[in-house]
């Protein structure tokens, strides 16, 4: 089985390739198979057709996804700031449909306990998807905090998700 793909691979694969190395020579510098450095550049959106003649479009391709990166962060900040915001209002606004069909607006001091764990989910998510995005132009190789963050993610949804089990069952429980 082949190790996995570590940041350095993938920095380093971006760093040759930019330098106009052609797949097979970036695959001897880093000691990995022509295949992991053609996952890697798919992965990166390098191209390796015409070598270092095309090096200098795929560096303003880069600075292009860069800068989209760059945005998307500073909009997925925003929505969590948002949701965030919401939970911590005075007032929490929502809109429930009556068996007619007719919707009715409702306003309490604080949102019920399953609107305050979506929001809270959708921070988290938010939140992680940022730190991806940051982590990936920093070359920073937390590649294994990223993953404790992410079994911590898994674990908070499940618990959530058997809160939200029991609820149900207790709502639906005939008391055989």
């Amino acid at each position: 089985m082949a190790a996995p793909i570590t940041d350095k691979d993938r920095n380093e694969v971006r760093r040759l390739h930019g330098a106009g190395q052609s797949r097979n020579q970036i695959a001897r510098a880093i000691g990995r198979s022509s295949s992991t450095v053609s996952k890697i550049a798919r992965d990166e959106g390098l191209r390796f057709e015409g070598g270092a003649r095309v090096a200098p479009a795929t560096a303003a391709r880069q600075l292009d996804l860069a800068e989209q990166r760059r945005q998307l962060v500073g909009r997925l900040y925003a929505r969590a700031s948002a949701n965030l915001d919401r939970v911590e209002a005075t007032e929490y606004v929502r809109v429930e449909l009556l068996p007619t069909g007719r919707p009715v607006r409702l306003v309490s001091d604080e949102p019920p306990a399953q609107d305050e764990r979506h929001h809270s989910q959708a921070i988290s998510s938010y939140l992680t998807s940022a730190a991806r995005l940051v982590e990936i132009d920093a070359g920073t190789g937390t590649g294994e905090v990223r993953s404790m963050l992410t079994d911590l993610a898994r674990g908070l949804r499940a618990a959530f998700a058997d809160a939200d089990q029991a609820e149900t069952n207790e709502g639906t429980d005939t008391g055989r």
